[in-house]
């Protein structure tokens, strides 16, 4: 173990235990002080990675029962959640998508289509991340397949090592920013959002659609993946065919096209669509068709993603085995999400998330408008990414706590939980390890950890003025408030 872990194993034992011990809790029952003690250490092993975050969620279970904070019953109930179940779903569409070869030759084509020099890749970068947040339904599947193109177009850039090195962070950070930000706007685009549909309808009983989910979060979402990739383009500025001949740049004549041959050659080794390419296109499309007009049918977006996965595993159709499925699903992702639902459930259950809701917020005037709250929270949470790995560890953390806010102000949950999920899932870009796909990047070596600093903190602060404008004049217009 690193340092780092041992300060935060110690700091979590010592936190659990402590809070354990307080004599009594005013306005907290014994069970809800037993539940916060354990959500404080789960809270610190989550943001120093004392213990791999699915080990911790696997712990949350019978910890639960040995505390006596609830039974097994209960302790088992994120396991039989929804948000789960779209998760492992979405997994298998993505495998799909990456052994037939449709989403690697639906990015060289658009790659293609967009123009190949430095500034067009990036920008068609952005476009395929868009396109892809639909049809994959996981950033680290759509970023694992991507990376491998995108550091092949790197290796071709003829330029020299300093700029080839701003190339790289600016081909590599729009990969991983581009394919959050737009995940905001797209229900099954990431972990955390269907977690926060999952702890809507345990608070309020309401469904949150895929396309009630897509009015309210695509807007501001693609505004700020369009901001995302200006700001990119800002700091890690490429230079033009101009500027190199001006500053005397050596063996760089033109690099208007200097990714055309290397797209064209995979495009060629793909050759004519084969059968189980397009039976995975048909399946995707009716899918997504299900997620986007299931709720006129009374289909949801798990019973959807399940049919998609169903069609794809089907005998007859020859696109996947059960085999090529097992690699991609992640069980790590699966005892994270579920773990970490338990948990909220018994935070909620024993009056401790209210409690600590109370703690954090009681400060707040109590005539303070909504408006004003939503906006505060967007900003805290934005910023409290520098200290969590992973969406979907910090959805857990966060959700129970904003459930409780919303009872306090005596509002609907969904119009705080939802603004708080946006910024989760789609602004993970203050530091590398953030998320998977950030750490993807990093790992390449052509990077930086401040690359992520640079454009992290601009791209944060231009979030949370979008989405506080949003609370103000877009989504009372479109019934989110």
């Amino acid at each position: 173990m690193t340092k780092k872990q041992w300060i935060g194993l110690g700091l979590a034992v010592l936190l659990f235990t402590s809070i354990l011990c307080i004599p009594g809790i005013q306005g907290l029952e014994p069970e809800g002080q037993r539940c916060l003690a354990l959500f404080a250490g789960v809270f610190v092993l989550y943001m120093f990675e004392a213990v791999p975050a699915a080990v911790i969620s696997i712990a949350i279970i019978p910890l639960l029962v040995i505390l006596r904070i609830t039974d097994i019953s209960e302790a088992l109930e994120g396991f039989a959640s929804s948000s789960t179940y779209l998760v492992i779903g979405s997994f298998i569409l993505a495998a799909a998508m990456i052994k037939t070869g449709l989403g690697k030759r639906i990015t060289c084509g658009l790659l293609l289509l967009m123009g190949t020099g430095p500034l067009r890749i990036s920008f068609g970068l952005m476009i395929v991340n868009m396109v892809m947040a639909f049809l994959i339904p996981s950033s680290t599947a759509r970023t694992a397949m991507l990376l491998p193109i995108c550091l092949s177009v790197i290796r071709e850039y003829p330029g020299g090592k300093d700029e080839k090195r701003r190339y790289a962070a600016n081909i590599l950070l729009t990969l991983c920013v581009t394919s959050s930000t737009i995940s905001a706007g797209i229900l099954t685009s990431t972990i955390s959002n269907p977690m926060a549909a999952d702890y809507i309808r345990n608070a309020t009983g309401q469904t949150v659609s895929y396309g009630s989910w897509f009015c309210w979060g695509f807007p501001p979402a693609l505004v700020m993946t369009v901001i995302s990739w200006l700001i990119i383009q800002l700091v890690f500025r490429l230079k033009g065919n101009k500027e190199q001949k001006a500053s005397g740049t050596p063996a760089v004549q033109d690099v208007s096209g200097y990714g055309r041959k290397y797209l064209k050659h995979q495009m060629e080794a793909l050759g004519k669509p084969k059968a189980p390419e397009i039976l995975t296109g048909l399946v995707i499309m009716l899918t997504v068709l299900l997620w986007v007009g299931g709720g006129w049918i009374g289909i949801d977006s798990t019973s959807a993603a399940f049919v998609g996965a169903v069609l794809l595993l089907l005998p007859m159709c020859p696109v996947l085995e059960w085999k090529d499925c097992q690699s991609h699903i992640s069980l790590s992702v699966v005892f994270i999400i579920s773990g970490g639902i338990s948990l909220g459930n018994a935070m909620a259950g024993t009056g401790a998330s209210s409690w600590l809701a109370d703690q954090v917020f009681g400060l707040l005037p109590k005539d303070v408008s909504l408006s004003l709250v939503i906006i505060l929270s967007i900003i805290v949470v934005q910023f409290m990414h520098v200290f969590f790995v992973g969406t979907a560890t910090m959805a857990n953390a966060f959700f129970p706590i904003l459930v409780s806010l919303a009872a306090r102000m005596e509002a609907d949950p969904l119009c705080i939980i939802l603004p708080a999920a946006f910024m989760i899932g789609g602004y993970p870009v203050l530091v590398f390890f953030n998320t998977t796909p950030n750490i993807l990047c990093y790992d390449t070596g052509y990077m930086r950890s401040s690359d992520f600093v640079k454009t992290g903190i601009p791209i944060s602060i231009a979030a949370c003025i979008v989405y506080s404008l949003c609370v103000r004049w877009y989504w009372p217009v479109v019934n989110m408030l």
